[in-house]
């Protein structure tokens, strides 16, 4: 009956009212999706990545394959009105989407925390919802400043992203995030966002905190010279964090702020 109607209404006001909108979404970026549920849009989504899981609503819709390789052909058979892929320099993705006739949004990679007020711009402006963006970006703002830490003692970090080494750069917003909860990456000057760091080096720079949102802290303190580090002689290897939380640049990322910020308060 439910489709019944709706093919009638489409008969007879074949135009939106207003207010209304018929645009279909398929994001293929966790924190895309975070983000349009945030500005109140997530009825909009058709589709999403495999790994989307935040809100605990995005589970429920469809899944059309991940970022670096998604299923050209079960985002084409959603009838989406916009994608948003990020601006990957490895993937084609857009282009062929393009090819058939969909319109594609690649939006910046974000560097620093302060780079989510733009993604929220972009997302916002392409929904027509820019005053709902406004709103979010200045209610993150307020967001940000409150879970910051304000104080003098800050702590040098050597953020570990993945196994094999995988660190974060002076270009990752994990790094940013790392800053405003009061660490100072040790690998800050590094202009890439994540890059492959030697041990050695680690244990040379010597950090007073390891922040390994994912990793196993037995594992890292088990390393060779691992004991040389204040980091480990303090206890200060923070693993088992959420690591979603951590890996992404979404509107809950003032809650990876303050989680940082208090795990680090316990060796200023």
């Amino acid at each position: 009956m439910r489709i019944i109607c709706a093919f009638l209404i489409g008969i007879v006001s074949p135009l939106p009212a207003a207010g209304e909108t018929t645009e279909r979404v398929v994001s293929l970026l966790p924190s895309y999706t975070e983000t349009i549920f945030a500005l109140g849009a997530g009825e909009r989504l058709v589709g999403v990545s495999n790994f989307c899981n935040r809100p605990a609503a995005a589970a429920a819709l469809p899944r059309v394959g991940d970022y670096f390789a998604p299923d050209i052909e079960r985002i084409y058979a959603l009838r989406p009105d916009i994608v948003f892929e990020g601006d990957w320099k490895n993937s084609a993705a857009s282009e062929r989407l393009s090819a058939l006739g969909l319109k594609v949004v690649r939006l910046p990679e974000e560097r620093r925390a302060s780079d989510l007020y733009r993604t929220v711009r972009m997302i916002a402006y392409e929904l027509d919802l820019a005053k709902e963006g406004a709103k979010l970006n200045a209610r993150l703002k307020k967001d940000f400043s409150g879970a910051a830490y304000k104080g003098k003692r800050r702590l040098t970090a050597y953020i570990e992203v993945d196994a094999g080494g995988w660190s974060a750069g002076g270009a990752s917003f994990l790094s940013s995030l790392a800053e405003l909860a009061g660490a100072d990456n040790i690998f800050a000057g590094e202009k890439a966002g994540y890059f492959q760091a030697s041990w050695e080096t680690v244990v040379e720079a010597d950090p007073a905190v390891i922040v390994c949102p994912g990793g196993d802290a037995a594992e890292i303190k088990a390393r060779p010279m691992a004991g040389r580090l204040r980091a480990v002689r303090s206890g200060a290897v923070l693993c088992g964090l959420d690591r979603d939380l951590f890996a992404r640049l979404t509107p809950s990322s003032p809650s990876a702020v303050k989680a940082l910020r208090e795990a680090l308060d316990e060796f200023r």
